[in-house]
This record gives structure tokens, C-alpha cells and sequence, in this order.
């Protein structure tokens, strides 16, 4: 009787055993796996149009905790927020933002397309967005146009104190290079080359020691985390571009990614807050010490 007892106890406790140890192993996982965060691609674009001061508000309100935006210069040399190289899509006007005065693209209307309750929106310049997003949210500054755009954006960044909050993407080494040399201490995110393959890319982003790489779908999921995990171990963050539905969410949230781009802000965050992610409270984010100030509409020229 006493032997049958022993070996019911002994299965009992190897039972127990592995059902705690299986807790704990999902436990540690968690805790490993570090906290993802959300990035509104050209703000809360599900319920206002791209690139615009609702777009960015809406966000905010939202408790993202990165806002990614795209930088042009009009042809009298004025920063604004537009993605395209034209103001066909987002716009009632048309033409490129290279060959249009600031005067011209502020009189545009850019909320009209996406819905007669945003009509009358205009494009807004760079200064307009940094005095809109809160301190505590960082910008991911996305700049199209060649190196001397990219110089402009920087200094200005830094003129306005925003060097604590802001990061350029560069699409290539050369727009690394002019940062380095104009405003070191401006924090670089690098983007992939069309069909690199996201190792290379990330050991490249390692060679050049930026602050931020941004990945894209394009590259699949494949080994993504220990590629993460490279990055990582060499003080890189990790953002992905871009995530819309919540198994692909997921899957970039285990392998441990940083901050994810999306266009359905209110989806990433029901799904990140399974693994404990939580909307940002601005009002309770450090005061930044750099006041940012926004100075008066100033243009650039090339000599």
C-alpha cells in the first residue's frame, strides 16, 4: 500500500513540477522579451488624413509613443509634412513640393480627400508639428530630398531644442555621413536598401553605430529574433515597418522588436496590451529641460 502511495506522490510532484516549470519558463520569456512599444505611422491615419495636426493630436491622445512623420522643402525653402513627391494624393492642388512656394502649399487643402470633416486642414510646417507632439513621444523624422534637406531638418531639430526626442531616418550612408559631420549629436535610424537582406543590414547599422534600424515586412520574419537580439547586444533599437493585423503584432512583440509602425493605432495597442504594453500618460513624462521654442517661419537657401 505504502509503495503505491510513494510512486501516486512521487507522479504528483513530477506532474506539479513541470506545469510550474512550464509557468515559469513563459514567465521568463515575458520579462526577457522586453516591452513593445507603438509608433503611428504619419499619425492616427485610420481616423484622420496623414501627416496633419489631427493626425498627430489624435495620436497623442491615443498614448502612442512614437510619432513618425515625413519632411520635404518647398522651393523657397520651407520644412513641411507631406510624404509624396507631389501634393496630387493628400491635396486639391498639384505639382511637387520642390517646385511650389510655402505660400502656395499652405493655402492647399489636405483633409478634404479623407473626409468632408476635415476640410479645410492644411499641410503643416515642421515647426507646427514639434509644438503639437507632447516632449515625452518621440519623433521619428522621415526626410525626403537630398543632403542639404537632411542638414536643414537636423539643425533645425536642434535649433528647437529637440535633440532629446527626435531621430532622422536615412534612406542611405551618405545622408549619415552629412549628420556626423553637421550635427553629430543627431541620433540616426538606418533604413534598409531595397532587397537587403535584414542580417547584412543590421551588421551595417552595427558598422555605422546608429541609435535606431528600422526594418520592413518586406524582409519576412525568419530568424527575426536573434537578429533582434544582435541589435540589441550592440545598444541598437529595433522599429518595424510596418504591422496591421494582430498575429503578425504578435509575432514581432516575442521576437522583441521596439517599436512597431502602424496605421491602426487602436489595434496594436489591443494587442500589446496583452503582453502589459501601456498607452503613454504625457502628463506624467519629465517636463522637458530645453523648453522647445518654436521660432518664426524661416527659410533656407542653397548657395
Amino acid at each position: 500500500m505504502y509503495p503505491i502511495l510513494l510512486r501516486c506522490t512521487i507522479k504528483q510532484i513530477k506532474s506539479n513540477f513541470f506545469i510550474i516549470l512550464g509557468f515559469y519558463l513563459i514567465l521568463v520569456s515575458y520579462i526577457c522579451m522586453g516591452e513593445t512599444y507603438v509608433c503611428a505611422h504619419r499619425g492616427d491615419v485610420k481616423n484622420a488624413p496623414e501627416n496633419t495636426l489631427p493626425a498627430f493630436q489624435s495620436a497623442v491622445k491615443k498614448g502612442v509613443h512614437m510619432i513618425e512623420f515625413d519632411v520635404r522643402m518647398t522651393k523657397d525653402g520651407h520644412l513641411v509634412i507631406i510624404h509624396d513627391e507631389k501634393v496630387d494624393r493628400t491635396t486639391n492642388g498639384k505639382g511637387k513640393v520642390q517646385d511650389l512656394l510655402s505660400e502656395e502649399i499652405y493655402k492647399l487643402d489636405a483633409g478634404k480627400w479623407f473626409s468632408d470633416s476635415f476640410a479645410g486642414t492644411k499641410i503643416p510646417s515642421l515647426y507646427e508639428v514639434i509644438a503639437t507632439i507632447p516632449y515625452g513621444i518621440l519623433c521619428n523624422v522621415h526626410v525626403y530630398g537630398d543632403e542639404f534637406v537632411t542638414e536643414v531638418v537636423a539643425k533645425t531639430l536642434k535649433e528647437t531644442g529637440q535633440m532629446g526626442r527626435c531621430f532622422i531616418a536615412c534612406n542611405n550612408e551618405k545622408q549619415v555621413e552629412v549628420l556626423r559631420e553637421k550635427v553629430p549629436e543627431m541620433k540616426i535610424c538606418l533604413l534598409p536598401e531595397r532587397l537587403e537582406k535584414r542580417r547584412d543590414f543590421i551588421e551595417r547599422g552595427i558598422k555605422l553605430k546608429v541609435s535606431y534600424v528600422q526594418i520592413s515586412f518586406t524582409q519576412g520574419l525568419d530568424n527575426l529574433k536573434e537578429d533582434i537580439e544582435l541589435a540589441h547586444q550592440n545598444g541598437i533599437k529595433v522599429n518595424f515597418f510596418s504591422a496591421q493585423d494582430p498575429e503578425t503584432i504578435k509575432k514581432l512583440v516575442e521576437a522583441g522588436v521596439d517599436y512597431i509602425l502602424t496605421d491602426n493605432v487602436d489595434l496594436c495597442f489591443d494587442v500589446l496590451k496583452e503582453y502589459g504594453t501601456k498607452p503613454l500618460n504625457i502628463n506624467n513624462q519629465e517636463k522637458n529641460t530645453e523648453t522647445p521654442q518654436v521660432l518664426s517661419m524661416m527659410n533656407y537657401k542653397r548657395f
